[in-house]
């Protein structure tokens, strides 16, 4: 009998970080978001079947949207009280439903991760069945820091990221191992992490550019971008422009009497940022987006040797990196800035913002979007104590 590979997309969230916007309702060209999410789940030929969790809010319009007339390969399971409950109910369901024997597979994936491509699903699957496990995952580009238990104010380490990856989904196992780690008596928000309470091994791949999570208002803003582009022009958006993603954060000063520097503009009456050069968070952020975008490094790879000849304008760090794109025929199309931070105000600042980032990339002004967040006071940097900024550049590949 063959094994079956069954595909477990977990939709019965409540969105309850989206300000109340369901995310995977949310229409964009005409389909809601759960439906770019299934495709590529569809279009594969390594899936058998594709249960989808739900709750009692989006039952009905899961029912209208995936009507088993038009799509008899899709069921639905209805959800528990937590992530946990949904995926384990749909895995009872699975085995109820299906005929499953130890080799079949099982892949969880998070509905949320709408930009998932086929390639990732069926590289977990294929990997899956020789190790048993496998999800995918994103190697740690920025410098992590562990904060102290007792005062989450300060930091008692440096961790060091080369042993650090960012999981996401799709998550694969094979059924015996998925089942048996099941019988622990724990919760989790992981499936990999029940096989490795459970001693197994969990292999991964690289998570795709743009397989991440939708978590936030920001995240769906950016999701619905990047299909409106690419589908508006009729054309995968991997193979006419990539887009990198950069973030930074630092805290203020409080010993230095020079003014604080963003986007290459000094802000008067605001200290100065902590760090070895000019700590300008702003183009920090834009440089690492710019080095992922075109296949390069961290900032420090470049920007540390830097530094250390006494270069401290993070303005040069920009330049280097867009030199290197230069060298490999891309260009800037769009720079995106969001700031986390209580102070300095960012809206007043953002014309003066762009003109630097205009001046200083080549890039029209209309082509530069700054927003900011105050956080309400639930990080350091929407307390006062520093600025958090994530930037996000999309540039051009080289024409063929």
């Amino acid at each position: 009998m063959k094994s079956k590979t069954i595909a477990i997309i977990l939709a019965a969230g409540k969105s309850l970080r989206m300000q109340g916007v369901d995310k995977i309702e949310t229409e964009v060209l005409g389909k809601p978001l759960v439906a770019y999410t299934v495709v590529p789940f569809l279009k594969s030929k390594m899936i058998d079947e594709v249960v989808i969790t739900c709750n009692k809010d989006n039952k009905k319009f899961l029912q209208k949207t995936f009507s088993h007339k038009k799509f008899p390969h899709i069921h639905l399971s209805l959800g528990g009280e937590t992530r946990f409950d949904s995926a384990k109910k749909a895995f009872q369901f699975a085995e109820k439903k299906f005929r499953l024997n130890k080799e079949s597979i099982i892949v969880y994936h998070n509905s949320g991760n709408v930009l998932v491509t086929q390639d990732e699903i069926e590289k977990t699957i294929v990997e899956a069945k020789k190790t048993g496990a496998c999800i995918v995952a994103r190697e740690a580009s920025d410098t992590l820091k562990r904060v102290n238990k007792k005062s989450k104010k300060y930091i008692s380490e440096t961790v060091d990221r080369s042993e650090i990856i960012h999981a996401e989904t799709p998550q694969t196992f094979r059924h015996d191992i998925i089942k048996s780690a099941y019988k622990l008596p724990i919760k989790t928000t992981d499936e990999a992490l029940l096989v490795e309470k459970n001693d197994g091994k969990v292999s991964w791949i690289p998570a795709s550019t743009f397989n991440r999570k939708i978590t936030t208002q920001y995240d769906l803003e950016y999701t619905k971008y990047l299909i409106e582009k690419s589908l508006t022009e009729n054309k995968l958006i991997q193979k006419e422009s990539v887009c990198g993603i950069g973030t930074d954060a630092h805290y203020f000063d409080i010993t230095s009497k020079k003014s604080l520097i963003l986007c290459g503009t000094k802000v008067l009456k605001f200290l100065k940022l902590k760090g070895n050069s000019d700590a300008d968070v702003a183009l920090h952020a834009v440089a690492t987006a710019i080095s992922q975008a075109i296949g390069g490094g961290s900032l420090g790879t470049f920007s540390d040797p830097m530094c250390e000849k006494g270069v401290t304008d993070s303005r040069q760090y920009v330049k280097y990196i867009l030199d290197e794109a230069t060298e490999k025929k891309m260009h800037i199309i769009h720079i995106g800035l969001h700031f986390e931070c209580l102070n300095p105000a960012i809206d007043p600042l953002a014309k003066a913002f762009k003109k630097s980032l205009s001046k200083l990339t080549k890039l029209d002004e209309t082509r530069i979007g700054i927003t900011a967040t105050s956080g309400e006071k639930s990080t350091p940097w929407a307390r006062g104590e520093g600025i958090h900024c994530t930037a996000i550049v999309t540039m051009s590949l080289p024409k063929k």
